[in-house]
């Protein structure tokens, strides 16, 4: 504490010193002066404003006695890369393109003999419910078969009724219903395209848009305007089962599903689900658009640079893309991030050469993060031993 005395209040110079000119000037620093020397208190003031100050939102990127370590929350993890997802482990078993669906228009030729008489030709569409009617026969349910084994199902069905005794069925489809599905985002080709229902999944979506972007992300959102698609309170969603754990469902007040939304990272793990698309249906790819970096300070190139999409940017990428150190004796720099819903951002503190050696120190970068190199006395000494240099023989750089 600093002690004033009645005799100090009539010598004011005697009041504005602080206690450590006190302590100074007991060392010894400043024998045979009555006051500090400028030049020491414009020492004192540079590593005043070079030490900082510890704030609670100021952090070191390793274990350091300065202060805290980044906690784990803070530190961005590898980035999800889509382009890496096999794709084949979403589309499930979902059937032939030629199995007979709702819909399709078939041609069934039936032959009792050799006579014309004994012999018939029918066209039938498959109905909602995954029936044809025949005539005599009736109703037949071939809905999710190939042509071949809805012959036997109609043959079966007219020996079963006693109308032939061995008849020979032929079953052709002269019409395929299609899905039209739309595909959005970040797809190569963007546009509306026709799927056989039985392989109308998310995958084959995909594929007929030429495949994902390089900027996608991994979530993809099924939508149906007409809300057709089933509630998914046992886990299903249409009429292909989708694990709870991959999709998340958005639900009208009438309990249809009007759209479902796929984690491709997750679910191309689990390798389980069908994800159908309706007919009318909308795929939407999620389409990543990260914030860029900023490098500034002492770096030859100062500037902004976009984050690349799948793959990890880290402190020393970000230093070799701003062309590196502009002062050889560099070493502090700050990572300043946003942290979401924060006013005050995080203060990421970083010693370049620790970084070069450690993980930990070379820190993964994230969108919106600013890189800041900064003066340290070092570096403020090399700079004026440059100017002094540049001003007696006119070169630019000391080393």
């Amino acid at each position: 504490m600093l002690n004033i005395s009645a005799q100090d209040v009539k010598n004011p110079a005697a009041v504005r010193e602080t206690e450590s000119a006190k302590g100074l000037r007991a060392s010894g620093m400043f024998a045979g002066f009555s006051r500090p020397r400028p030049w020491v208190m414009i020492v004192f003031l540079i590593l005043s404003v070079f030490s900082g100050c510890q704030e609670a939102n100021h952090y070191y990127a390793e274990d350091s006695a300065f202060g805290r370590r980044l906690p784990d929350r803070f530190r961005f993890q590898r980035q999800a890369n889509p382009q890496e997802v096999d794709l084949s482990r979403l589309s499930g078993a979902t059937g032939s393109s030629q199995m007979i669906g709702v819909g399709d228009v078939l041609e069934i030729q039936l032959a009792a003999g050799l006579n014309e008489s004994d012999q018939s030709t029918t066209a039938a569409r498959v109905q909602q419910d995954g029936t044809i009617n025949l005539p005599d026969i009736g109703l037949v349910n071939v809905a999710g078969v190939e042509a071949q084994a809805a012959e036997a199902l109609i043959r079966a069905e007219a020996v079963r009724q006693d109308l032939y005794r061995n008849p020979t069925v032929t079953v052709s489809i002269t019409f395929q219903k299609k899905n039209r599905v739309q595909v959005l985002g970040a797809v190569k080709n963007q546009g509306t395209y026709e799927l056989p229902p039985n392989t109308s999944d998310v995958v084959s979506a995909l594929a007929a848009a030429g495949g994902l972007k390089e900027n996608a992300g991994q979530y993809i959102e099924v939508r149906d305007p007409s809300g057709r698609l089933r509630s998914p309170e046992s886990d299903f969603v249409g009429d292909a089962e989708i694990p709870a754990t991959n999709v998340s469902a958005t639900k009208e007040e009438t309990g249809l599903v009007t759209s479902y939304r796929i984690d491709l990272i997750d679910a191309a793990k689990s390798g389980e689900g069908r994800y159908l698309v309706p007919d009318g249906g909308i795929v939407m790819v999620e389409q990543r658009d990260p914030a860029p970096i900023f490098v500034q300070g002492l770096v030859k190139t100062p500037n902004r640079y976009d984050v690349p999409i799948g793959k990890d940017l880290r402190l020393l990428d970000a230093i070799s893309l701003a062309g590196g150190m502009s002062n050889q004796l560099a070493d502090k720099i700050f990572v300043i991030r946003q942290e979401p819903g924060k006013q005050e951002p995080l203060l990421i503190q970083i010693s370049y050469r620790r970084a070069k050696r450690s993980s930990d120190a070379n820190i993964r970068l994230g969108p919106g993060d600013v890189v800041s190199v900064e003066h340290t006395p070092g570096t403020v000494f090399m700079d004026a031993l440059n100017i002094i240099r540049f001003g007696v023989t006119g070169s630019t750089t000391l080393f």
